[in-house]
């Protein structure tokens, strides 16, 4: 263009400023439409994420109504409120597999579920084994009373040996046996005629010692042995534990449960397929039960209610001998015992009868273990 041409163009655009308005007003307007289409491009994304968020949290909680008034404008509700199968959820690509097994709508109304859609394909897998029954142990629920000690409380209830049907048995039984304790599993070793049992208990023994460097008395030998060696290199069919006396007045019960509980599993993990027998400690006599100290009856019940939980009625049960002694208000009698804690030696063959009454028969082949030597007497059958 020449200097003419534009000298022209320049007074054509000075005496007519109507077109220069209009020029300007022009890119005034493109720049704002574009700059408005942005923004709606933004808040589309945000209201995707938000929706996604939003079935995501309803997944959780099991509601879906907010999806709905996202997805309506001006924040109304649909008018199909209550009736969510004709709706249509929106769901980002992204987020589509984080909401796996969200029930979702076709356009057509029909559900699509990833549970749902597996039915078919589960009903035609064989059918898996059934789990061995399990049994359970029942507390009987009586009013506690208030105590004042760090190291129990009254559990307000008393547990029973755990339901099952039990095999009448006889001395061969405890020949795969250990017998694990204090004093109280001491004097069934002296006087029960178990003597094919293997008897591992001290005076003063407790659970938080069983499995520790001091040992434990092997009864057979009367040498003192590594209970972690034992479990781990000889095989049992079945195990009894009865400790808790000498824990009355360590720790609390809490920690008593704790404690018994890692003991059990240790020795699952070392003795698989195992039978555990968890004992109650006998009640005290009516004369050695003292409430001025940690040493009576409501104590040694706390921990027989906390040891009996441990029991799943499949491979751990709960036994509880104190009916056989003691009186109706729960105090072990006087006449059967000599000094309000242990029994004469002639009443532990109604011990006896009662371990012998409380088989528990694995099916040949689950769970079955190989007896092999003593400790200490290995070549001997």
């Amino acid at each position: 263009m020449d200097r003419n041409k534009m000298r022209t163009f320049l007074e054509i655009i000075y005496n007519c400023p109507f077109i220069l308005l209009v020029i300007f007003t022009s890119l005034v307007f493109l720049l704002f439409f574009d700059e408005t289409g942005n923004r709606r491009n933004i808040q589309d994304i945000a209201v995707l994420q938000f929706i996604g968020e939003g079935m995501t949290s309803g997944a959780e909680d099991g509601r879906q109504e907010n999806r709905n008034d996202v997805i309506e404008k001006g924040g109304q509700k649909s008018d199909n409120d209550g009736e969510e199968d004709s709706v249509k959820e929106v769901v980002p690509k992204e987020e589509n597999g984080q909401n796996a097994g969200i029930r979702k709508e076709k356009d057509d109304g029909t559900k699509i579920n990833s549970e749902r859609e597996n039915d078919n394909a589960d009903s035609e897998k064989p059918e898996k084994p059934k789990k061995p029954e399990t049994h359970t142990t029942e507390f009987v629920e009586y009013t506690p009373i208030s105590t004042n000690s760090r190291y129990y409380s009254d559990a307000g209830k008393v547990a029973l040996t755990t339901a099952y049907d039990y095999v009448l048995e006889n001395e061969s039984y405890f020949n795969d046996a250990a017998f694990l304790g204090d004093s109280r599993t001491l004097g069934i070793s002296d006087y029960a005629g178990l003597e094919g049992a293997d008897f591992f208990c001290d005076n003063g023994m407790t659970i938080y010692k069983l499995l520790g460097e001091d040992g434990v008395t092997y009864q057979k030998t009367g040498e003192k042995v590594d209970m972690k060696e034992i479990l781990q290199e000889k095989r049992y069919g079945k195990i009894y534990i009865m400790l808790g006396m000498n824990e009355l007045g360590y720790g609390d019960t809490p920690m008593y449960l704790k404690q018994y509980l890692k003991v059990i599993r240790q020795i699952q993990e070392w003795q698989p397929g195992v039978i555990i027998y968890v004992m109650a400690n006998l009640h005290v006599s009516r004369e050695k039960n003292n409430m001025e100290t940690e040493f009576n009856n409501i104590n040694i019940n706390d921990k027989n209610v906390a040891s009996a939980r441990l029991a799943n009625g499949r491979d751990v049960f709960y036994l509880d001998c104190n009916p056989l002694f003691t009186d109706e208000e729960g105090y072990l009698q006087a006449e059967l015992t000599f000094d309000g804690v242990h029994l004469y030696a002639q009443h532990y063959d109604k011990w006896r009868e009662f371990l012998f009454e409380h088989g528990v028969e694995r099916e040949e082949g689950a769970g079955q273990t190989k007896v092999s030597e003593a400790p200490g007497e290995q070549g001997d059958s």
